[in-house]
């Protein structure tokens, strides 16, 4: 439950209420790399119901090198025992990222965080949005459908910010495009606390 950050908002998509749905869901996302670079990862995210708004925390990301990648270079050669026993830490690794991701203590920990600088009032929305998209780097043409989402969200806050952030990720039809942005909720959450 999140009443404290969906309090006053609502869903751009068909204005229901995140007073009457604060429900949030725990999850994660999971990346590989496909240019040979041998890594991978596990963010966790949640979900807001009353949108389905994702919200991704990168600074928790677990990533991790795979079995296909290169070893330390020299003269050693890797036995199939060696490798076996590395893929048995990674996936130790990442069952433990797992359970601590999906864990209560963790999203509601994560949730007090969001919360402290969510609740700040936003004074001026176009200002606020204008330095947040300048100093993420989006598109002129994203920050206006931000624009048009933190309206219709209701919630002018730092916050409600955020929401337009991920709910405009939805709308992106590339999905690398949509992951990028919803992975900038918490940093324009950040920026527009701060600018005010």
């Amino acid at each position: 439950m999140a009443p404290e950050l969906l309090s006053g908002y609502r869903s751009p998509f068909d204005g229901r209420s995140g007073d009457e749905l604060p429900i949030v869901s725990a999850g994660f996302v999971i990346t590989n790399s496909e240019v040979g670079a041998g890594a991978w990862s596990v963010t966790p995210r949640v979900v807001m119901q009353v949108c389905t708004n994702g919200l991704t925390m990168p600074m928790d990301v677990m990533r991790a090198v795979h079995i296909g990648a290169k070893h330390d270079e020299g003269v050693v050669s890797w036995s199939e025992e060696t490798e076996r026993k590395e893929l048995a830490v990674i996936t130790s690794k990442t069952a433990d990222a797992v359970r601590t991701f999906l864990s209560r203590e963790y999203v509601e920990a994560k949730l007090r965080e969001i919360q402290a600088a969510a609740g700040k009032p936003v004074a001026e929305p176009t200002k606020t949005i204008e330095h947040v998209t300048k100093t993420l780097k989006i598109s002129n043409e994203t920050k206006e459908t931000i624009l048009a989402h933190f309206i219709r969200g209701g919630q002018i806050t730092a916050g409600g910010v955020m929401q337009a952030v991920t709910s405009t990720a939805q709308t992106l039809t590339d999905a690398d495009q949509a992951a990028a942005l919803e992975a900038l909720a918490l940093p324009a959450l950040a920026a527009a606390a701060a600018h005010g």
